[in-house]
């Protein structure tokens, strides 16, 4: 039976988030960039040298997980497009061993109000999903440069292609649930 840990939800401010990523905001953070028409930029890491948009509808499913996913080689940003304010669980990407997983303790979650997005680092360990706080959902871009869903569901089984996807089962692996508190 799995040991339930919680996890105190946060503010997502840039302070806190700074270990996972960047916040996408007009108000919070000076851009990278401005051009003389007013546009405010922020400079994202596409190694594979192209953009990937993708919409992602997230429906209400509670507030309690068992697995963290990190991504090699690629950084993920999610812009929040309506609906539910959500919340995400994060845990810092180590040393970049492969073999290594963060200690439950050290998940943290932020919640997000619909207000600005976020941009995940290369190798942080995040949740498979946002969690919206009531139904029915939240909608989300992401901008990435390589879809991992495969990489996820074992379309490399029985295949040496170096993964770009790791995921845990901390309720296999440690015997531990999450659930996320306010």
């Amino acid at each position: 039976m799995a040991t339930l840990q919680w996890v105190k939800i946060e503010p997502l401010t840039d302070e806190a988030f700074a270990p996972f990523g960047q916040i996408i905001s007009a108000q919070d953070r000076a851009p990278d960039f401005h051009t003389t028409s007013g546009t405010r930029g922020w400079a994202v890491d596409f190694q594979a040298g192209r953009p990937l948009l993708m919409l992602l509808h997230t429906p209400y499913q509670g507030l309690s997980f068992g697995k963290l996913e990190r991504h090699f080689n690629l950084t993920q940003t999610f812009l929040p497009m309506g609906g539910s304010p959500a919340v995400v669980a994060v845990a810092p990407p180590g040393s970049g061993d492969r073999n290594e997983v963060p200690a439950p303790s050290d998940v943290r979650a932020f919640l997000l109000d619909g207000s600005r997005g976020y941009l995940l680092g290369r190798g942080v360990w995040h949740s498979l999903d946002r969690y919206p706080l009531y139904p029915p959902a939240s909608q989300w871009v992401i901008l990435t440069d390589r879809e991992t869903q495969e990489d996820l569901t074992g379309a490399y089984a029985g295949q040496h292609a170096m993964r770009l996807t790791q995921e845990v089962d901390f309720a296999a692996r440690f015997g531990v649930t999450f659930s996320l508190a306010m």
